[in-house]
Parts: C-alpha cells; structure tokens; sequence
C-alpha cells in the first residue's frame, strides 16, 4: 500500500458530506447535479450501531452500466477508526490501493486502469477498528466511483453512517452509581449486549415474518399451515403470496360467486364470469306452470351454476411446443376445477368453460378454443 499526503488545505465538503475525486489525491465537494450514467455504487456497513474497540466491516460494489475506460473508487475511513484491512474481488486484480491523507480526511483509492464491459462487478471490503471514546459518535465513511479524474469526472457516491455508543444501553437498568462512576460496568455490559443484541433486533422486527407480501418465500408454507391453507408449490411465488394475504377475505365468503371469482382470478390472473342456474328448463306439457321454478333455456337446473373464462393460451408456438401447450392447458384447467371443488357450496354441481384466445386476443374457435364439462 503506498501512503499519500496532501499537504495543500483540503476543500469543505458539501452539506451531504459528499467527497470527489480532484485529480493528485485531492478531495473536493461533489455536486449533485453532475449526472452520471456510466458506473453506480453501492457502499454499507456490516452493523450499523457498535461500541469503541470493535471491528466494523465496510462493503463497497461498483456497477458497470456502460463501458469505460477504467476506473477510480475512493473509499473514506470514518473518523476516529484505524485501518485495520482491506481486499477486492479477484478482478480488481493484484495492485494494492492507495492510502491518502488530507487534513483530517483519510481515504483508499483503488484504481482499475483497463477496460471493464457493461454488467461487470467489483467488490471492496475495508476493515476499521473504532478508537476509545467517551461520548457517542455518529461516524460517516463515503464511497464514490468515477470513470476519470479531472473536470471530466462523473461520479456516483454513496455514505454509510455507522452510530458509535460510548457505554453500553444496559446500564439504564442498573443503580446511577454505576453509571456515574464505574466505567468497567460499562464496558463489561458491552459484551452481553453483542451477545442479544442480534436477538432482540430479530424480535423487534418479528411482525415482518407474519408479513405474507415480505416474509421469507420459505416460511410462507409455515404462515399457511397457521390458517389451515396448503399452498400448491406449483404455483408461482407472487400469486402465492397474494393467495395468503387474501385467504382470511376469501374464508369468509367462502360458498358465494364473489369469492370464487376472487380466487380464481388470483390463481389466472382474469376475472370468471358465474351463472347462477336456479330452476328448470321449461317443457310444455299438462304439468306445466308459470313461475319461478321454471325457466328459458336447455341448460337449466336447480343448484346448478356456470363458469365462463376466457384466458390466454400458454403457448403460442406450433409443433412440439404446441403440444406442450396443451399440455400445461389441461393441467390449467385441473387446477381450476380443483378450485372451484373446494370453493363451492356442496350440494351443487357447476359447468366449466374455458375459451382460449388467440394470438389476436380474439376468442378461439368452439371446436378447439372451448372446453366445457358438467362437474357434480
């Protein structure tokens, strides 16, 4: 690592604290008005909150959005730390970065002096010791990123701010004595704070794993089994997750045309038309009577329903991939029929029609776009 020192007076950064590269070293103000469309950068700390003599992990990406020519990150070490490490992804290549002292300000600056293509990646990762202190801290380290130096530099930046407590949270639960005067107390305390502190985040935050639109997709099984629901694997994630945010609504109107036109559009992504059948065909005959037991029609019978929908076809190509349209068509409709199985009221029986649209979104013929069957 080579160590650079600027003796000239550094310029004030900007009110975000921003830093830019300003050729030989230098560290000016970034302003932000200066687009950038080249490179982007990422830049976080493994914790955000620590106490003195611990060791904080920085982690920086750079992005290539367009091709340049190469590169220079700047990664500024907060205040009041030591340098402990540093490393890059094995495509940085060997070179070690640059080790510059401005004033106050310390920073590395890596550099990548070839061309990097579009899509590439590079990693960085600072290791800093966090010095003695008797008051807390708010410690900010910037990590910027620009494709050349100079009035032609077009950066992007961003800041990890790192919050340093000089005793630890837990000596409000003891006597003032130990507060005032016992600062072993105090440090001693920071070792069980590591310790739960991890646990007491994971309960605080708790509500989210209950959370069907952000938990973990592996615990949605787990929050399903809770409301007596068997999510189908098969299903994609995002109609999962809607599935269970909606179940407790689709509970209550469970037997009702409104909930199953819900479920089955969050299964297909269109909304069926229903078709109540509530009395019989009408026959003439000496039995015959007007009323509402009877109606016009061929298809008519009491406790008996229709379910029209017109969905888009799973595959468009011809051939083998046509046949495996079919394929996934048929088991569409399966899972349909399973649905509406275990939608609807017991006692009735219920017709599926299923019209296929074209590649012109217009309605399929009868003979190969309709599918229609009587289910008990």
């Amino acid at each position: 690592m080579t160590i650079r020192i600027n003796e000239a007076e550094p310029n004030q950064p900007n009110s975000g604290g921003e830093l830019i590269p300003a050729g030989q070293g230098q560290v000016g103000a970034w302003s932000p008005e200066r687009a950038w469309n080249e490179l982007a950068i990422s830049h976080v700390a493994r914790r955000y909150r620590c106490y003195p003599g611990e060791t904080v992990t920085l982690y920086t990406r750079v992005e290539v959005i367009e091709p340049v020519a190469g590169f220079v990150v700047q990664i500024s070490l907060p205040p009041h730390s030591a340098l402990k490490s540093q490393w890059a992804s094995p495509n940085q290549g060997e070179g070690l970065p640059d080790l510059v002292v401005t004033g106050d300000a310390r920073y590395l600056a890596w550099r990548r002096e070839a061309q990097v293509s579009a899509g590439e990646h590079y990693d960085y990762t600072t290791q800093v010791e966090i010095a003695q202190t008797h008051r807390d801290q708010l410690l900010e380290s910037t990590a910027i990123v620009s494709w050349a130096e100079g009035e032609d530099a077009r950066p992007a930046s961003e800041t990890a701010a790192i919050q340093v407590l000089a005793k630890g949270r837990y000596l409000k639960y003891l006597p003032g004595i130990y507060t005032e005067r016992d600062e072993l107390m105090g440090r001693f305390l920071m070792l069980f704070e590591s310790f739960l502190a991890p646990i007491e985040m994971q309960i605080d935050t708790i509500y989210y794993y209950f959370d069907p639109k952000i938990m973990p997709a592996d615990l949605l099984p787990w929050l399903a089994s809770w409301l007596d629901l068997v999510l189908d694997e098969r299903w994609s994630e995002e109609k999962r997750r809607i599935l269970l945010s909606s179940i407790v609504e689709l509970y209550r109107r469970r037997g009702t045309r409104r909930g199953l036109q819900e479920y089955l559009e969050i299964y297909t992504g269109q909304r069926p038309t229903i078709i109540e059948h509530r009395a019989n065909n009408f026959r003439l005959g000496p039995a015959t009577r007007l009323g509402p037991g009877i109606a016009l029609g061929h298809r008519n019978a009491p406790h008996t329903f229709t379910v029209v929908m017109r969905l888009p076809p799973m595959l468009e190509a011809e051939g083998e991939r046509a046949k495996e349209g079919r394929q996934k068509e048929k088991e569409r409709r399966h899972k349909i029929e399973m649905i509406i199985e275990a939608e609807k009221p017991a006692h009735t029986t219920y017709t599926l029609e299923i019209e296929v649209a074209n590649q012109q979104n217009e309605p399929a013929s009868t003979q190969t776009g309709i599918n229609i069957e009587m289910k008990g």
